[in-house]
């Protein structure tokens, strides 16, 4: 009799451990990318970068502004004016950085002067 129970206890285990292994093993399939998601992802990722269009409206750019960009890049190869490019838009972003941040310090700046220069009205 004991060694019967042991051995129900050893096919309980032997079982757990085959459901576990397999709820693992389809639960990990299920983040794995079908054929098409994954076919649509190799061919996102090996074609070769392209240059955003100009955006021209209310917040793009005006007529004038691409004209002045496209004389200032005449004459250069086609990774130079990616370059170009590239380097003026992380300019632009640089800017907006530093003027988010200059607006961002002026009313820390009046909450500091407020907390160490106001008067509370206690007498020390």
């Amino acid at each position: 009799p004991q060694q019967l129970v042991l051995s129900g206890h050893s096919e309980t285990m032997k079982l757990s451990l085959f459901t576990l292994l397999a709820v693992l093993v389809t639960s990990a399939s299920a983040f794995a990318p079908t054929s098409m998601r994954l076919h649509r992802a190799i061919k996102a990722n090996s074609r070769a970068p392209r240059v955003a269009p100009l955006q021209m409206g209310l917040f793009g750019k005006t007529q004038a502004e691409v004209d002045q960009m496209e004389e200032e890049m005449k004459g250069m190869s086609e990774q130079e004016r990616l370059n170009y490019i590239s380097w003026k838009q992380t300019n632009s972003e640089a800017d907006v950085m530093t003027y988010a941040s200059l607006l961002t310090c002026i009313p820390l700046g009046y909450f500091l002067w407020l907390g160490l220069l106001a008067d509370n009205g206690a007498d020390i």
